[in-house]
Order: structure tokens, then sequence, then C-alpha cells
């Protein structure tokens, strides 16, 4: 299958050239000659051509040099960390199972609780053989048959079965997210099925997936916000029936082009700021924003999901009601790994880190472990290249603030926020109204191939759905326990929330 970013519209990098340089690099020698501009390809020439509006080109890209009036950048000043490939997708790496030991400038010990990485890839592991033992049995894909089919009745409620499998999307430690199809009306979700018998191990998340049904089931009016029709459970698993997001992860787009233009990032950041704003309002902390959990739609246009680690405040005595040690460690704020009491500013510097991450190819706190990467963040300043611009790194400044009561209050400042010049390519007015042309335009030919997902996930095989073979069943002995944790787990969304969402395009086949 072809990437879906062969063809994607992209504008990750423009730039004005800067002075010649005298001094010939070793790479520029074994390169040969530059080539004049009327000898670049077209798409040579769409990512060379200046543009004022943003900046030089990033100097770690490229070694510029004038050749009478025309130039083009060739890549040799790569500093050692760009060396690197991207880093590979933390979707494993939230911090909530093991510890370690780590400590701030005063030389506090803190235990720091983080996933076992080992543990959440063995059940990946055990999924896969399990799933691929059944597919190598019956060669094709199985569906749930136990029940006599029956008319359809779009009043009655949901049933797990009235959903086919057609391709997984995604994959965690505890289920993983499949593109599923209503066998009678054809409209297309994401379902998100977490194993019960995983789930009642650790009660924290137990506690954790309860909450994020109820958070998704109260944000249901934004934009940039997934939206939840509906949540369902059997003997084996949980299910919350969601939007279906057809554009694929900006860690996708991100892990093929390094990083995007201070254009380009604008766009996103300010998205994920709305978003962030909304959920705020009503007392929501998110504690897990990076660029794998935000989507991208059929438009190009931000929709953050995965609400796994999102808290609602249950109470309006104060500002700071999270105290977990909880979040993917890249982007978790200071006082989240001190284990100090914290709020929605968490979120905020969290954005800051994405932000950087988007225009240098890496969050700005990095390691080879865990513990490395805690320790900067508690310790380190972040540091800027030299090709960052002033109106870029003012608003990181803003962000990445170790003092918490010194960071960027965005909810109380938001007015200020929008006027920062770095968002001066747009007004946010005409973001809201979707005005604005995306940077990216994810190429979508048929919704049921999910051309724009991880191939990893997407070429996967299917065993079963619903009242299927894989998962551990739980026992008749536990079952009154069982029926106590996830009471009250269905949800169905209301009929007019049903009416206008699911007769969007977003739903259907193109």
């Amino acid at each position: 299958m072809n990437s879906p970013l062969s063809t994607a519209t992209t504008t990750f990098f423009s730039a004005t050239p800067p002075a010649s340089k005298s001094r010939t690099s070793e790479h520029d020698r074994e390169m040969g000659p530059i080539p004049s501009f009327s000898q670049l390809t077209m798409d040579e020439r769409v990512t060379s051509e200046p543009d004022p509006l943003s900046g030089p080109i990033p100097e770690r890209l490229e070694r510029v040099k004038s050749n009478g009036n025309s130039w083009t950048p060739t890549y040799s000043n790569i500093q050692s960390q760009d060396e690197r490939p991207r880093r590979r997708s933390s979707i494993l790496r939230r911090m909530s199972i093991g510890s370690i030991q780590s400590s701030d400038n005063s030389g506090t010990q803190l235990k720091i609780d983080l996933a076992s990485v080992e543990y959440e890839h063995a059940m990946i592991e055990e999924n896969g053989e399990e799933e691929e033992e059944n597919d190598q049995e019956t060669g094709e894909l199985k569906f749930n048959d136990n029940e006599e089919e029956e008319g359809y009745d779009k009043d009655r409620p949901p049933k797990i079965s009235d959903f086919k499998a057609i391709k997984v999307l995604g994959q965690g430690a505890y289920g993983k997210v499949v593109l599923v199809q209503n066998k009678y009306t054809g409209l297309l979700f994401a379902q998100k099925e977490l194993k019960k018998a995983s789930i009642i191990v650790d009660g924290k998340t137990a506690e954790r997936t309860k909450s994020e049904r109820d958070i998704l089931a109260s944000v249901t009016e934004h934009q940039n916000i997934v939206k939840l029709f509906y949540a369902l459970h059997d003997s084996r698993k949980l299910y919350l029936i969601l939007e279906y997001i057809p554009g694929g992860e900006l860690f996708q787009y991100l892990a093929k082009e390094r990083f995007l233009s201070e254009r380009s990032a604008s766009f996103y950041v300010a998205q994920m700021a709305l978003a962030l704003k909304h959920l705020h309002g009503l007392g929501i902390v998110y504690r897990d924003l990076k660029p794998e959990n935000c989507l991208l739609d059929k438009d190009g246009y931000l929709v953050l999901t995965d609400f796994g680690l999102a808290k609602q405040s249950t109470t309006q005595d104060s500002e700071n009601w999270c105290n977990s040690i909880i979040g993917t460690p890249e982007y978790c704020s200071p006082e989240v790994l001190r284990g100090e009491d914290y709020g929605t500013k968490t979120d905020w510097w969290s954005l800051g880190c994405v932000m950087y991450d988007m225009l240098t190819g890496a969050p700005p706190f990095t390691g080879n472990n865990h513990k490395d990467i805690i320790d900067k963040i508690l310790k380190k300043k972040p540091k800027y290249p030299n090709y960052i611009t002033s109106d870029a790194k003012g608003l990181l400044n803003k962000l990445i603030n170790k003092n918490v009561h010194k960071r960027f209050d965005v909810d109380n400042q938001w007015q200020k926020f929008t006027k920062m010049t770095f968002f001066r390519y747009f007004k946010f007015t005409d973001l809201i109204n979707r005005r604005v042309e995306p940077p990216i335009k994810p190429t979508i030919t048929d919704l049921q191939k999910a051309e724009n997902f991880d191939e990893r996930f997407t070429n996967m095989k299917l065993s079963s759905l619903g009242a299927s073979q894989s998962g551990i069943p739980i026992s008749s002995a536990s079952t009154a326990n069982t029926e106590d944790i996830f009471s009250g787990f269905s949800y169905t969304a209301s009929a007019s929330f049903l009416d206008t969402y699911l007769s969007s395009e977003s739903t259907l086949n193109l």
C-alpha cells in the first residue's frame, strides 16, 4: 500500500535564503556542485521557493549557498540528535506501572510510577499470537453469529453484534481500536475495545476507563474533540463506539517529514489550544497531549482523541485536583513528575512540548530511558536550535516554564494567547469556522481502507468481534463483582446528537 503521505498536500517549510556561505562542508564536496534553481525538479522547487513569513530555513537541515540569484538547501549541518530516526510512537510508554527513582534539584528522592514496556509488549504479542492462530484456522474474518439475525430497528439499543470489523487502527496495552461498520446502516466508526480481565487487575485502570466514558459523554459540541456515540460491554470486553477520523495520527505525518514549518505548526497548536480550553472550561484536565493523540479529519483539521488519562474535577474548591504521576514522560510537566497537586496548567506545559516537537523533530527533553527524560525535565532548560524564530521561542518560553505560577495561564489570558505573533498566519475566528487551508490534506480514496493509519496495525489480521474467542471471559464466581465495577457503563448519545453527527459524510463511504 502506498504511503498516504506520498500524495498528500503538505507545506512543511519554506524560507528566504540566508547569506552566502564561504566554507564548503565535507558533505557538500561529497554531493558535488549545487544545481541552479532552474535545474531543480518541480517538487524540489516547491520546497525551495522562499516565503518571507516563515523565517530562515532550519539551520540543521541546510548549508545554503548562493549561486547567482538561485539557491537550494543541502543536508549537511545536522545535529547529532537529529541524525537518529524520529522517536517511536509513545502509545506504549505511558507512566502507570512499575517504578524508578529520580530526584529534583534539591536532591529529594521521587518515586515515579512508570509503564512497564516489557509487560505491555508481552500483552500485545500474546494478543497478536492468539488472533493469528484463529486466522490460520479459518483463513477468513469471523463475526459474532451467536444470535439469530433480526430486522434492524433504529430505535432499539445498539448491540455489539450490529458492528462488523474492517481493520485494526491501533493497539495498546489493554486493547485495540478497530474500524467497524454498522451492518444495517453502513456507517463507519472507530471502536475502542478494552479487555475486562486486564482492566480488573488494575483498579486504577478500571476507574480511568469509566472516567473516559463519562468525559466523552459530556463533551459533545466541540469540533476538535472526538465524539462518543455508544458505550457497550459484554462478559469479555468494554467497547467505546467513537467517531471515525480518517486522516490518521499527526504523529505519522511528523514521522515522515520530521518537523513542520512555523506556519503549519501554528495551525495545529491553535486547534490543540481550542480543544484544551474547552475541556478546562468543563473542569477536565487532559493529561496526555502528544502527536499520537491528535488525528486529522478528512479535511486536515485536528481532532483530539484518547481520553484514557483525562480527569474531571469533583470540586470547585481548588484549581489543583490531580496528583497522579501519569502521562507520557516526554510531555509531562515538572509538577506531575514531582507528585505535587496540579490542574489545567499541566496541559499548557504539554502543549509547549508538542509545539517544540513539531518545530524541531523531537520533544524538548529526550533521553535513552524514562529516568534520563525525567531528570532533564526537572533540572534542565530547553535548548532552542538557532533557526527557531523569536516569535516561536517567545511562546515556548511562556509555556515550557517549570514554575507553574509563572507559566502562561492560557485559560485566563486567552485573548493574549490568540494575539501572539506566532499565530499571525490566520485569525482564530477563521480557524473555528474552518476557513483556513490546512497544511496537510489527507489522501482518502476509500474510507474503509484506513489509508492514513500505520500499516503495522492496518495489516493485522482480524479474528472475531463481540462474543469472540479472544480475551478471558469473566468467571461466574466473579460476575457479581464485575457487574459492580462496570455497572452504568452502557451509553447511547441523545437522538438529536446522533441525528446531527451520524448524517455527516465523515461516517459514510466516499
